[in-house]
């Protein structure tokens, strides 16, 4: 019984590797380039989000951050950096300059 029912797997695994061997892709599909699509269908697949670019790599780059010019004027006071590592930039700020 074993024996039987190898063989008969092995009798359709061979059919159905001959059938998809000889098959040809159908006109459409080879006139048409399968494998490329146009800039135009391309660009409705993928849409993204445009956003702040950086113009040197070409690739998104952070927006930038509006509290970076005060902090760092609280990095170089030793005072105003000590206490933003205690009880954080924005509340170090206001005790030393003023609102942030």
């Amino acid at each position: 019984m074993r024996p039987v029912v190898t063989l008969a797997l092995l009798a359709l695994a061979a059919l159905c590797l001959t059938g998809q061997a000889g098959a040809k892709p159908s006109r459409a599909e080879s006139s048409r380039g399968a494998a490329f699509v146009s800039r135009q269908e391309g660009s409705q697949v993928v849409k993204r989000l445009r956003r702040y670019v950086d113009p040197g790599l070409g690739a998104p780059g952070p927006y930038p951050d509006p509290l970076e010019p005060k902090r760092e004027v609280c990095e170089l006071n030793p005072d105003c950096d000590e206490l933003a590592d205690h009880i954080g930039f924005q509340e170090a700020y206001a005790r030393f300059y003023g609102t942030a």
